[in-house]
């Protein structure tokens, strides 16, 4: 399906899955590689275990269905790949896209003697076990196979993180991904050297090409590096004469709000444009498309400018955006025009390990929000002597705070007379909605304990409300470097739980949890007198469930 994008006196043809073709393909193609480092790390085993391996992974990838998916994967990732390429600006590109392009455009020198060896000499007649290929390496194209390892995989892994990082879950499996980023491919050469130590010292010898082999596959290989050079020409001539159309199709005048205005040429992106005048400008995907971090206000007449394709139009729809918001790494303007980026970008410093530190600039992620509150606390504040007060009130936050913290929850903020608690951050959405629950448990546990702990001194009761709500919301660090950053959850989600807290009172109970949390929560309740709550805004009542009608099981 093609989408028709128009601007005034221009239409133009664009394949809107054109991203997500390139992506799939190279998605194929680093499953390959991936399994090909899996059965190399294996030879720390032994040759053996190479082999048995080596069979499974002939059985999926060298089938009429693997083979195609794979040859067809590599030809539409690198035609695609070098599409794109042609469309760049090289200059004040950042330094971790240079990487993979150098590293993507020297995969293919270093594969072609690879191929050549393995699956080209098969149709020789030669063998293509383990044992046989690795001999062949070992005798003099170690470095080549280690240098096409360490490039396909950092290319792969470079290409997946700018993928991932922006998507809900990355946070959570951050660490172990990076992780194993170094781990595979350590194991991997690990694996290589111990099993070509373990042939040279059985002294095997590999059975030598005939000449006549020898010459044929030493011609076809320099017709393909030919080949692969011409290629390579042939997308520089096309960048080249793409600057050449540039120059010739005239320059316009952008300004940045608080920047500058400069000259850029027609048909530069406005990201293009901030990184060659050295604009700080935020792109947390690398300028792809694949999220708003990049996003423009138009500040001259946004109808000027080309309408947005299909992809950036989802995304614009995604995020509500009004309509004169656009991706910066998308647009294309052909008239003059003023903008304002409208996110920081991540200082270098905040950049750390640290799990907080991916919440900096916010993220959307999918939590559990728990809202408890002190029931008629303005009748207690008239009641009660100011230290009775201060020293409930102490208690009171300290057993909320290690009820929520024992159930993994994170206190998210605090009031007069209560406190917010998210859940389910470092866990499956299902599981913080469960322990939200096994939290207000023992809220309410903690709220008997302390009314018997200070009973004598209460001029009433002490009773509190606790409304659970699932669902999305913005987390993020808010505050300021000399006061302290606090993690808060923003949105509907923390509203709603808010919400419920409150309908405590007029449903008489003591938690209120909604259908959202109960699903995802996988406990098994029962509705009683089919209480639901009406929040302006929302199409459909949301469905309360009592703490009392949960089935909780023990831990």
């Amino acid at each position: 399906m093609s989408d028709i994008d128009t601007a005034p006196g221009r239409i133009a043809l664009r394949l809107p899955r054109e991203r997500e073709l390139r992506l799939w393909a190279g998605v194929v193609l680093f499953v390959f590689v991936t399994t090909h480092l899996l059965n190399h790390a294996l030879g720390i085993f032994g040759v053996g275990v190479l082999e048995a391996v080596q069979a499974w992974r002939i059985w999926v990838w060298q089938s009429p269905v693997g083979t195609g998916l794979l040859y067809g994967a590599f030809l539409v990732h690198a035609l695609l790949a070098l599409k794109r390429l042609t469309t760049r600006r090289i200059s004040r590109m950042p330094l971790e896209d240079l990487i993979q392009i150098a590293l993507g455009l020297a995969i293919p020198y270093f594969l072609i003697g690879h191929v050549l060896g393995t699956r080209i000499t098969a149709y020789y007649g030669y063998s293509e076990s383990y044992t046989e290929v690795l001999a062949r390496i070992w005798q003099g194209d170690q470095i080549k196979q280690i240098l096409l390892l360490l490039c396909a995989w950092t290319h792969g892994c470079i290409g997946i993180g700018q993928t991932l990082r922006s998507r809900k879950f990355y946070a959570r499996w951050r660490d172990p991904l990076i992780l194993s980023t170094g781990m595979l491919p350590t194991l991997a050469l690990a694996g290589f050297f111990a099993a070509g130590r373990e042939i040279a010292a059985m002294g095997y010898t590999p059975a030598p090409l005939k000449v006549n082999d020898t010459i044929a596959l030493l011609t076809l290989g320099q017709r393909l590096s030919l080949g692969f050079a011409g290629l390579l020409a042939l997308v520089a001539l096309v960048m080249f004469l793409r600057v050449l159309l540039r120059l010739r199709s005239g320059s316009i005048t952008i300004r940045y709000v608080g920047h500058g205005t400069f000259k850029i040429p027609r048909g530069t992106t406005v990201l293009e444009a901030s990184r060659a005048n050295a604009i700080p400008h935020p792109a947390q995907c690398g300028g792809r498309g694949r999220c708003s971090t990049c996003r423009v206000a138009i500040t001259s007449d946004p109808t000027a400018m080309p309408a947005p394709h299909i992809a950036e139009r989802a995304m614009l729809e995604r995020i509500s955006a009004p309509g004169n918001v656009r991706l910066a790494c998308q647009l294309r303007p052909d008239h003059d025009l003023s903008v304002q980026i409208l996110l920081p970008i991540v200082p270098t410093g905040m950049r750390g390990r640290s799990g907080d530190d991916l919440y900096r600039w916010g993220a959307e992620r999918e939590i559990t929000a728990l809202f408890v509150d002190i029931r008629a606390f303005n009748s207690m504040t008239r009641l009660q002597v100011p230290y009775d007060i201060v020293l409930l009130m102490n208690r009171f936050v300290q057993e909320m705070t290690q009820a929520a913290e024992a159930h993994g929850g994170r206190v998210d903020a605090f009031a007069a007379d209560g406190l917010i608690a998210i859940f389910g951050l470092d866990d499956d959405k299902g599981q913080g909605a469960y322990n939200a629950v096994r939290a207000a448990q023992d809220m309410l546990k903690s709220v008997e304990e302390l009314n018997t702990e200070f009973g004598a001194a209460l001029a009433m009761p002490l009773r509190v409300g606790i409304g659970i709500h699932s669902g999305s919301a913005i987390i993020a660090r808010v505050g300021d470097a000399q006061r302290g950053m606090r993690l808060v959850a923003l949105g509907e989600t923390v509203t709603i739980a808010g919400r419920l807290e409150a309908a405590t009172k007029d449903h008489l109970t003591d938690c209120l949890i909604s259908e959202e949390a109960v699903q995802r929560s996988g406990l098994s309740l029962r509705r009683q007198n089919g209480k639901n709550l009406h929040i302006v805004g929302r199409d459909k009542p949301i469905a309360l469930y009592t703490l009392d009608e949960a089935t909780v099981p023990a831990e």
